[in-house]
């Protein structure tokens, strides 16, 4: 005879028999807005100076706000107690998420051993990638041969070098999540440009359309040895509603703009919008007062 099924038997059927529901929820990359407090050498007292000097005279400027470290000058991480300067920023109202400035792949990894958070902006993460790359190491030899070589002496070089156009044009709108790149040269866009579309380019970008929700990087370093072309400026002749938009590294997310009483006045006169950079602040124009110098 056989015997009635036991209740985890049926626990087992009726899970079986459930229909299978998709997670709700998505994972995307967005641009947040985070101060980055630099220490050296890592200590308590270092970042104690630094809080009770620059955040508590800031009149609650700072007061829970999100921060990250930046370690790039701390020579020796393991003697970073990331714990209790935590604790230490919360008594001073901040919210510490954990480190930036991090290149090397040994200090990243001696930090993530430990459980401390790397968060690292697109410039770090961009200098850390480029170091995992193969490096090609070359030497010079002197080798001295008893032929007389005539002088002068002519040699062919078996290809052409290819000059970039110093303007990369675009005559259609940028589908959302589409990346155009226009390295050592400007991009003009006669179009519109989708969501999370993003537009990289060495020198200027112009658009003649509107930027609904897309990233915007002019004057992009070409390398990690390249600052990037600070004098680059950004026109959009449309409305003006980024991601992020950055000139030669320096970025500001869609929540600054959002912030920002002067780029309400600008975008109310409908005449299109430049971007500039003076030092590391952004300045905005409406293109007919960039026209007329003002």
């Amino acid at each position: 005879m056989d015997s009635a099924p036991s209740a985890q038997q049926e626990q087992v059927e009726q899970s079986e028999r459930k229909p299978k529901v998709s997670p709700v929820g998505d994972i995307s990359h967005t641009g947040f807005s985070l101060a980055a407090i630099k220490i050296q050498s890592g200590s308590p007292d270092e970042l104690e100076l630094i809080l009770s000097t620059k955040i508590d005279r800031a009149h609650g400027a700072y007061r829970n706000a999100p921060v990250v470290l930046n370690v790039e000058d701390v020579t020796n991480l393991n003697d970073l107690d990331f714990w209790a300067l935590q604790e230490q920023c919360r008594r001073h109202r901040l919210f510490l998420l954990g480190v930036t400035g991090v290149v090397n792949e040994d200090r990243a990894e001696a930090l993530v051993r430990r459980r401390i958070p790397v968060v690292n902006s697109n410039r770090y993460a961009r200098i850390r990638e480029e170091n995992l790359k193969p490096k090609i190491v070359t030497q010079l030899l002197e080798v001295k041969v008893p032929v007389q070589v005539p002088v002068p002496y002519e040699v062919k070089v078996p290809y052409e070098v290819k000059v970039p156009a110093p303007v990369k044009i675009v005559r259609r709108n940028v589908r959302s999540g589409e990346t155009i790149n226009g390295q050592n040269s400007s991009i003009a866009i006669y179009g519109s440009i989708g969501s999370h579309a993003r537009i990289i380019a060495s020198h200027h970008i112009f658009v003649f359309g509107n930027v609904n929700g897309a990233d915007l990087f002019a004057g992009a370093p070409k390398d990690t040895n390249d600052p990037g072309l600070t004098d680059a400026i950004i026109h959009v002749q449309g409305n003006l509603v980024p991601g992020v938009l950055a000139i030669a590294g320096n970025y500001r997310t869609a929540e600054d703009f959002y912030n920002d009483p002067q780029l309400g006045q600008i975008k109310a006169q409908h005449n299109g919008i430049v971007v500039t950079l003076e030092h590391t602040n952004f300045r905005y124009f409406s293109a007919t007062d960039y026209a007329s110098g003002n």
